[in-house]
């Protein structure tokens, strides 16, 4: 899959971030005063419902193929571990 590639404004908005550099005066930093957001009910109704579509297709699919695999593997041990248990599989250098 491609990489998205920046668009003029993002690599602009990047460098402003970058070269951004602090300077301490001594004095205390202004403090900002908010009011708190109250919505009424009227807007809430009114208000369109947004669903929330899968951004991300392929992550359900890698994430089924990486619990089959892990899957797979402890299952895996597990019958090799009763195996060398049993002496059924002798493996030199390893005894249980």
């Amino acid at each position: 899959m491609a990489k998205k590639r920046k668009t003029r404004e993002q690599k602009i908005l990047a460098d402003a971030r970058h070269n951004f550099s602090h300077t301490f005066t001594g004095q205390t930093p202004l403090t900002v005063k908010t009011q708190p957001l109250i919505i009424s009910p009227m807007l809430t109704q009114n208000a369109p419902k947004i669903v929330a579509l899968n951004q991300y297709p392929y992550l359900v699919k890698d994430l089924r193929k990486t619990a089959l695999l892990t899957l797979g593997i402890f299952i895996f041990q597990i019958i090799l571990f009763t195996l060398l248990r049993n002496h059924v599989l002798i493996i030199p250098g390893i005894s249980y």
